[in-house]
């Protein structure tokens, strides 16, 4: 039962989109269907064009503004701009229109008388040339328009001949628009609506039903649990192709339904008007909106091809190292600087097929940008050294994005790659922002392997073999540590007795590490060779205050100093030189 209440809760959110077709055919059931007189009429002027439907045309001479005369939403003959306001007069010719419309269908067994005469008089007409003559066009006795010479010449006719062609148009039109209103034909219609409706909505749920179960049809292959770089690129190619396939699902939804909807207003005479309109005023809006979703389409596909064209080149390259971390940070910067150069060059394309849809004359545009961009080539130089040192940089691979780097007196973890500036994040969370042409020396800390630089200080006192010994031990023990011989690629370099110190003693360890785990490995050693020279009794250095008070005479720390030649002021005569 629950299933069934689930199952009509879909279905019935899935007709929402249907009500107003719904309604509209139920009112044209009710108003064609049971009426006693063969025809069917509705008010025709709450169902005329919204707006005039205005466009240009666009010739080698002139630019001509045209509209189109219609009847029931079909298109009979063209007027052009005059004297008088476009808009205005299509609305006056429209408005006589459909009073002879209305006079026609209200009789009983109607006749249709067109007439054509000039409006000039005999003896004027015979003056004028005919292709400057303005004709008159009456429908039965009443005046429906005037033939303009401009009408004519947009048409590359003469003015009389253009009359005689919407003659032979006005003698289809009237007796088909009777018979499209009679009873039996709006029942067709309707029934034909009706089964246009049926088929939009099964194939509204073929494609919600196709839109869920594609992912499933044919899973990506998956990529071995070794390779982290083919990994991190499979599921970035199946992120994009869920979004891909998520607007493209949405986008044949609305197409059907659009469609959909332009057919059933096409059926009828009374919405064929409206169906006209849409098509006219909106089709600009639709084509751009169009526009804008292939290029984001196009953008999404683009994305997924460059994940498998270095998917497929680090694996025919065999550069898939078990745990070079250093190819992944690589490949993720050139994939995110590609992608970057993508989206804006098939940005710039939807930008400028937009422009052209909207009827901008996008070569001066073009030529515009060019100079512009010369100048800006010129005036700014440093863009150009930007992008030039930040394509070497990437080459080069001198870093790339998750890399610890010193720039100067700056250093932090790279965030952010492109052509122009690198960002990094020091360990203060500030985000430092360099332009690629003032990196000249970088301090890489991250490449390919890190080493942890570790200085153990004791105390002068301390035997230096037992510390010695004591590091050793210390170091191995860590080196085959489970918690940390990953994290260690190689056994630990004990240097030995490094530096002699006013405070003590300095031993030196190497310890070669993962990128970026030098600083934990350090810490770590530390901690235990701490505890390890604690347990054996081995003092570290002391500081100078430390030293200096420590239990003793100041001879004998006037002797130490003198033991290793340093001169310590103060400590060979406490006093003073001056004594």
């Amino acid at each position: 039962m629950l299933i069934f209440s689930r199952f009509r809760f879909r279905v019935l959110r899935r007709l929402k989109g249907s009500c107003f077709l719904l309604l509209l055919l139920l009112t044209l059931l009710f108003t064609g269907v049971g009426m006693p007189r063969a025809i069917a009429q509705l008010p025709l002027e709450r169902l005329t064009t919204p707006f005039p439907e205005v466009f240009t045309q666009i010739s080698d001479e002139e630019t001509v503004r045209l509209a189109w005369i219609r009847l029931d939403g079909r298109p009979l003959f063209q007027i052009a701009e005059g004297s008088t306001p476009l808009a205005q007069r299509q609305r006056t010719i429209q408005q006589n229109l459909r009073l002879i419309l209305e006079d026609y269908l209200s009789q009983e067994d109607p006749q249709l008388q067109i007439a054509i005469r000039p409006q000039q008089d005999t003896s004027d007409s015979l003056n004028v040339p005919y292709e400057s003559q303005t004709i008159i066009i009456e429908v039965n006795d009443q005046e429906l328009a005037k033939i303009l010479p401009q009408d004519a010449r947009q048409q590359y006719s003469d003015p009389l001949s253009y009359a005689e062609t919407i003659r032979s148009a006005l003698l289809d039109a009237f007796p088909r628009a009777r018979r499209e209103r009679e009873a039996q034909s709006l029942q067709q219609q309707l029934w034909r609506a009706l089964a246009i409706l049926g088929l939009t909505i099964a194939l509204s749920f073929a494609v919600h039903h196709l839109n869920q179960r594609l992912p499933h049809l044919r899973p990506l292959s998956q990529p071995n649990a070794d390779t982290p770089i083919t990994t991190q690129l499979t599921r970035q190619r199946q992120d994009n192709l869920k979004a891909v396939q998520k607007i493209l699902g949405r986008l044949a939804q609305v197409l059907l339904w659009g469609v959909s909807g332009l057919v059933l207003l096409s059926l009828f005479p009374y919405t064929r008007g409206i169906q006209a309109w849409l098509t006219s005023q909106l089709r600009i809006y639709f084509f751009v909106s169009l526009i804008i979703l292939l290029t984001y389409v196009a953008i999404r596909l683009a994305y997924i091809l460059i994940d498998r064209f270095i998917e497929t080149f680090v694996i025919s390259a065999q550069l898939i190292p078990r745990r070079d971390q250093r190819m992944n940070q690589r490949v993720s910067t050139i994939s995110g600087v590609t992608k970057g150069i993508t989206t804006i060059v098939v940005s710039i394309i939807g930008i400028f097929t937009i422009l052209i849809q909207l009827g901008v004359n996008i070569a001066p545009l073009i030529a515009g940008a060019g100079l512009i961009g010369v100048a800006i080539s010129l005036a700014s130089q440093n863009l150009i050294k930007d992008a030039i040192n930040g394509f070497l940089i990437l080459v080069e691979d001198q870093y790339a994005v998750g890399d610890v780097i010193g720039v100067g007196s700056v250093a932090g973890m790279v965030e952010k790659i492109t052509l122009r500036i690198t960002q990094l994040r020091d360990t203060e969370q500030r985000l430092i922002t360099i332009p690629n042409s003032e990196i000249r020396i970088v301090s890489n800390l991250s490449s390919r392997h890190s080493q942890a630089d570790i200085k153990i200080p004791v105390a002068y006192s301390a035997d230096i073999d037992q510390a010695l010994e004591i590091v050793k031990q210390t170091s191995w023990a860590m080196r085959h540590d489970p918690d940390w011989q990953s994290c260690i690629l190689s056994d630990p370099l004990i240097l030995g007795l490094d530096e002699f110190t006013l405070q003590g003693m300095i031993i030196r360890v190497w310890m070669r590490t993962e990128p970026l785990q030098q600083w934990n490995v350090a810490r770590e050693f530390r901690r235990r060779i701490k505890q390890e020279l604690d347990r054996a009794g081995i003092p570290l250095m002391v500081s100078q205050y430390e030293f200096l008070n420590r239990e003793g005479s100041v001879e004998e720390m006037s002797g130490i100093g003198q033991r290793f030649g340093t001169g310590i002021p103060g400590f060979a005569n406490p006093h003073g030189s001056d004594g």
